[in-house]
C-alpha cells in the first residue's frame, strides 16, 4: 500500500521509522484531524487537558499497533474511563512544565546581569527538555498499564533515556509545532484546532506503544505464563 492510500479495509505492510509515522498520519489523516478538534474542545475547561490527552494518546497507540478502532468512540471511552486520575496527572505535568519553563526564562534574564546564572539557566533548560521527552512515554504508558504515579515517572525517565532517538524525534515534533504556531501567531490559531496535537500524539504513539509492549506488557505476559 502506498502512503496515500486511504482505504482502511485493504491490508498493508507497515513501514518503520519516519516513513511509518507519515504512513500512519496519511492513512488516518481525517480521523486525526477530527480527534485534534475533539482534543482542543475537550481541553477548554483546562482541568480536562489530562483526560483529553490520554484519550488522544490511546487512539494513537491503537493506530501504532495496527488496531482497527472507532476513533471517536474510543476517544470518549478513554476520556471517561480514568477521568479523575488523568485530570490530576495532566494538571501535575502542566504545573511542573510551567515551573521549569519559568525557571529557565528567569535564569536567562538574570544571566544578563550575573554570568553565574547561565549555569542555572542551562540546568533548567536540560530539565525542561527531559520533561518533554518523558511526556512522550508517560501518557502512553499510563494509557496502557496500571502503574502507580511513581512507577510512571521512573519508567518514563528510563524509557526516555534508553530510547533516546525516539525521545528526540518526539522532542523535534513538539519543537516544530510550537515554533510554527508561535511564528505565525495569531494567524495560526485556527490551525491549532486541526493540526499540531495530532502530530504530537501520533509521534508519541509511534515512538512508545511498541516499546512499552515489549518491555513491560510482554514481560507481564511471560510472568503469568510461567506461574500457570
Amino acid at each position: 500500500m502506498g502512503l496515500m492510500n486511504f482505504d482502511k479495509t485493504i491490508p498493508y505492510d507497515r513501514k518503520t521509522g519516519v516513513a511509518g509515522y507519515f504512513q500512519l498520519l496519511l492513512h488516518n489523516f481525517f480521523d486525526l484531524v477530527l480527534l485534534n478538534f475533539l482534543f482542543v474542545v475537550c481541553s477548554l475547561p483546562i482541568v480536562t487537558i489530562g483526560p483529553a490527552y490520554t484519550a488522544f494518546i490511546s487512539v494513537c497507540n491503537a493506530y501504532a499497533e495496527d488496531k482497527v478502532v472507532s476513533p471517536v468512540r474510543e476517544f470518549f471511552s478513554e476520556f471517561k474511563r480514568r477521568f479523575l486520575k488523568s485530570a490530576l496527572y495532566g494538571l501535575l505535568v502542566a504545573a511542573v512544565l510551567a515551573v521549569v519553563a519559568f525557571g529557565c526564562y528567569f535564569y536567562f534574564i538574570m544571566a544578563k546581569q550575573f554570568l553565574l546564572f547561565y549555569v542555572f539557566a542551562l540546568i533548567a533548560a536540560v530539565c525542561l527538555l527531559l520533561l518533554i521527552m518523558m511526556i512522550c512515554w508517560f501518557f502512553p504508558m499510563y494509557a496502557k498499564t496500571d502503574f502507580t504515579l511513581k512507577e510512571l515517572i521512573v519508567n518514563s525517565f528510563v524509557m526516555s533515556i534508553t530510547n533516546i532517538k525516539s525521545s528526540f524525534a518526539f522532542l523535534g515534533v513538539v519543537f516544530v509545532c510550537v515554533a510554527l504556531v508561535a511564528a505565525f501567531f495569531p494567524y495560526s490559531i485556527p490551525a491549532v484546532a486541526i493540526l499540531p496535537f495530532m502530530l504530537i500524539c501520533l509521534c508519541s504513539g509511534c515512538a512508545a506503544a511498541e516499546k512499552i509492549n515489549e518491555v513491560y506488557l510482554k514481560a507481564d505476559d511471560t510472568e503469568v505464563e510461567s506461574e500457570e
